[in-house]
């Protein structure tokens, strides 16, 4: 999943493009297929440093930057994520579709029932118990359980599950820090 130019300061806003693309994507039953076209949009401009360049320049004309934009993605992209682009960079805000895919890949794993959690170990996970764990959390929380393991030995031992904005901290340096404060 593309987070790394994710700007949490942008969610608010890109989450509203990103909610009425998802509305009109899961009205014509093409939640994948846009998904993928916004994930082939974002690696193009990735990938292509002078296009993100020329789009996201404050004094190139937006009327430009749009038959850029047909030129390059029409044919290959659906109309609706086409759209899109041209509303973003007449409104120059091509630099938040990272952020906007980053929602719009909520708004489809909401669609299709489907939870992150992510799990945060000091050691690697072996297959049997992330096993395990998935079929755990989907019995108890009746939902398609996507994980997304994390090293940090800092933890020392035991697990840390991060389940939207809930945190259950079952490692081993969370108990010694409760040890302590019961010393104290």
């Amino acid at each position: 999943m593309p987070t790394k130019n994710v700007d949490n300061k942008l969610i608010t806003v890109a989450k509203r493009y990103s909610d009425a693309l998802a509305q009109v994507a899961q009205e014509k039953n093409e939640l994948d297929t846009v998904y993928s076209d916004l994930t082939t949009v974002v690696d193009a401009l990735d990938a292509v440093s002078e296009l993100k360049n020329f789009l996201t320049h404050p004094v190139i004309p937006q009327n430009e930057k749009k038959e850029l934009l047909k030129s390059v993605f029409e044919g290959k992209i659906t109309q609706d994520v086409l759209n899109l682009l041209s509303i973003l960079a007449e409104k120059n805000k091509i630099n938040i579709l990272d952020t906007i895919l980053y929602c719009f890949e909520s708004s489809v794993d909401e669609a299709k029932n489907i939870l992150k959690v992510g799990v945060v170990s000091a050691v690697d996970v072996d297959e049997d118990l992330k096993t395990k764990l998935k079929e755990k959390l989907e019995a108890k929380l009746k939902k398609t359980i996507k994980l997304e393991f994390e090293l940090n030995p800092e933890i020392i031992a035991g697990l840390v599950l991060k389940i939207q904005d809930k945190t259950i901290d079952g490692s081993m340096a969370a108990k010694l820090e409760g040890f302590k404060k019961q010393l104290r």
